[in-house]
């Protein structure tokens, strides 16, 4: 998940002083959802007994938030407009309100970041986010295609109540496009550390011909840093163009954060 440390350089400037900083009552089993006015940027809690889970590849206006017991603590949210909210956060049984639709009326200040950089740093800049921006765009556009049309499964692993599916291996352009899917079946939150995808050639029992070659992931869509219990996410990697021969498998592994869950799929 995003943080705010990673803007360089920013300065507050506060034009609603008399802003009221709410509470927000959270527990482990329930999903508090919160619409903003306009898409999340960044967000951060102050305990890590908080968790807000937003969409850090394509802002949205929707944020989630869950909490375990423990001390109160609080929750800062930036917006794409600038506008920065401020939570105070408290652990309860009992759940009120499982919705929030949050005004900009209620936000604290407008943050303002400042870049130092000088004419030609600026240039280079501009010109590497326009490249940027158009792959995103691309990656983006055809990500939702996959997913939206995927309903099969190719592939599926169980391993202590965690479930990864393969969903669909599609191309596009020079890219390839794998739709997967997690899905929490035990009893524990899985936060995910991370998802490596392999082009694996040859059999793990003949060491002798056998290699296996990471693909480096280009984007990755709708993909969750946390599945709760009982939640499933289906999300997309792309990676670069991969053929396949009759020897060779695509292996995608999955890894829990601070946790010793793992799950391995093969796509043969």
């Amino acid at each position: 998940m995003k943080t705010l440390q990673r803007i360089s350089i920013f300065v507050w400037s506060i034009t609603a002083l008399q802003a009221q900083t709410d509470t927000l009552i959270v527990n482990e089993t329930h999903l508090v959802s919160l619409l903003f006015a306009e898409p999340i940027t960044n967000a951060v809690t102050g305990h890590s007994n908080y968790t807000f889970g937003y969409n850090t590849d394509t802002p949205e206006r929707l944020g989630l938030l869950q909490g375990h017991p423990g001390a109160d603590s609080n929750l800062l949210v930036l917006t794409s407009d600038g506008l920065a909210y401020s939570f105070y956060l408290a652990y309860r049984k009992q759940l009120g309100k499982s919705h929030r639709f949050i005004d900009k009326n209620d936000a604290i200040g407008n943050v303002l970041i400042k870049k130092r950089l000088d004419s030609l740093g600026q240039q280079e800049k501009s010109r590497s986010q326009t490249i940027v921006q158009s792959d995103t765009v691309q990656y983006r556009k055809a990500s939702h295609y996959f997913l939206e049309r995927s309903s099969k499964v190719l592939k599926s692993k169980r391993k202590n109540g965690i479930i990864l599916r393969l969903c669909e291996v599609g191309y596009f352009g020079k890219e390839t496009y794998i739709v997967l899917e997690i899905e929490n079946k035990s009893k524990i939150d899985f936060d995910v550390d991370y998802i490596q995808i392999f082009k694996e050639q040859g059999s793990g029992s003949k060491k002798s011909s056998y290699q296996k070659l990471l693909s480096d992931t280009l984007y990755r869509y709708r993909m969750p840093s946390r599945v709760p219990t009982a939640y499933k996410q289906r999300f997309v990697c792309v990676i670069p163009k991969v053929t396949l021969g009759s020897r060779e498998n695509l292996l995608v592994e999955l890894r829990e954060k601070q946790g010793n869950r793992q799950v391995v799929i093969r796509s043969k």
